[in-house]
């Protein structure tokens, strides 16, 4: 019997909280049968890191970009320095993220967060890469900027939206990403939200370090605990965890390009940036 395998489409395995034990973090990812992750970076220096070490372990791919927290402290050439990090580590690049909009209280202000956003949008847009994006408090406003770029394609990461939020993103032709949160008792809103997604548009992810699922929560998340959220996702659709895995493989592979001997491919037919 064929065994399910998983992706985690999400996690940030080049920070620090990894740093005294990754190389037992990518051991266990793999025992516990994730075939593959994507690892993003928050600011320049995370996404150096993703980088580095996507090209030094096999089964992890890189993503940069600035995070809307980290917006403010970002370098006046900050694109140039993406665009040589891309340059460096293209073969390994498959994402520009995270990326996106913050609206908690004590992020930078929003004008700030829209020009970086609408920044690396064009940067993805010029590239041919798809988007990973951080929508905190902010998914109408995040929608709402991507789809000033034709062609643009992506995934809502960590989603915290509504139904009608879910049918917008995949009605654009972006992917959704849930992740480990929504076995928490008090996620009701995060599971009807899952339920109005459809299977050819559903990613999931750990978004290790952090919100690791049921029954692992209290610990340091990690790449292996997405079976878990895996797990929880096929019974709540009630589905096959097989056929899930196998499906979410695929959009996975076919939103970031990525397919056996192929590190890294272009996306065709992105338009510029189009003024509303």
């Amino acid at each position: 019997m064929t065994e399910p395998s998983y992706i985690d489409t999400h996690a940030h395995v080049q920070m620090a909280e990894f740093d005294d034990d990754r190389k037992d973090v990518l051991r266990r990812c793999r025992e516990s049968g994730v075939r593959w992750i994507v690892c993003p970076g928050v600011d320049l220096a995370t996404s150096d890191l993703a980088g580095h070490l996507a090209q030094q372990e096999s089964g992890v791919l890189a993503a940069i970009g600035v995070h809307p927290e980290d917006c403010a402290d970002a370098p006046p050439d900050y694109l140039a320095q993406l665009r040589a990090l891309f340059a460096r580590y293209g073969e390994k690049t498959i994402a520009i993220g995270e990326i996106g909009l913050d609206f908690k209280e004590g992020t930078p202000d929003h004008m700030v967060q829209m020009r970086f956003f609408e920044e690396q949008l064009q940067l993805a847009a010029d590239l041919r890469l798809p988007i990973i994006v951080h929508s905190r408090f902010a998914e109408a406003e995040s929608l709402r900027v991507i789809s000033h770029f034709s062609g643009l394609r992506g995934v809502m990461h960590c989603f915290g939206g509504t139904p009608a939020d879910v049918r917008q993103a995949v009605g654009m032709g972006l992917c959704v990403s849930f992740t480990g949160n929504l076995t928490y008792p008090g996620a009701s809103a995060t599971r009807e939200a899952l339920k109005a997604c459809p299977l050819e548009s559903l990613l999931l992810e750990t978004d290790a370090p952090y919100m690791p699922p049921v029954p692992m929560r209290g610990t340091r998340n990690e790449p292996a605990f997405v079976v878990h959220t895996y797990r929880a996702v096929a019974s709540l659709l009630d589905t096959d965890l097989l056929g899930l895995s196998q499906r979410i493989e695929q959009t996975a592979r076919e939103l970031f390009n990525y397919h056996e001997g192929r590190e890294h491919a272009r996306e065709k037919n992105i338009q510029d940036h189009a003024q509303p």
